[in-house]
């Protein structure tokens, strides 16, 4: 059974250029967003702007993965941290949108499929 796409709530980590363009696109298709993490004070501001309701400072990604308010997670942070984020979404049960690149090698890469596999 595929979920209507409207019916999805989104979490964006992330809060510099491309985490707002992401949060635009999302709201233009009718997708609710419903968490930002980033830094305390980017994602307040992000929060504020976009009227996002939780908001997870300090780039507390874990607790926004761990939201059940948030069924798929959006990764629009620095590169590096993409596996580590995919990782604890995955593990959380949650749908993954990241951007590229997923991974910094192709191994960390193999890591994030082998994960999605399970």
């Amino acid at each position: 059974m595929n979920t209507p796409l409207h019916s999805l709530r989104a979490g964006i980590i992330g809060t510099g250029f491309i985490g707002p363009v992401h949060i635009e696109a999302l709201k233009r298709l009718g997708v609710p967003v419903t968490a930002v993490c980033g830094s305390a004070a980017g994602a307040r501001s992000t929060a504020a702007q976009w009227g996002i309701p939780e908001v997870y400072g300090d780039y507390d990604f874990a607790s926004l993965c761990r939201s059940p308010n948030v069924d798929v997670v959006h990764i629009t942070s620095p590169n590096k941290a993409h596996v580590e984020q995919s990782l604890v979404a995955l593990k959380a049960g949650k749908h993954v949108v990241c951007e590229k690149p997923l991974g910094m090698t192709s191994r960390e890469t193999a890591r994030v499929v082998q994960a999605v596999k399970k």
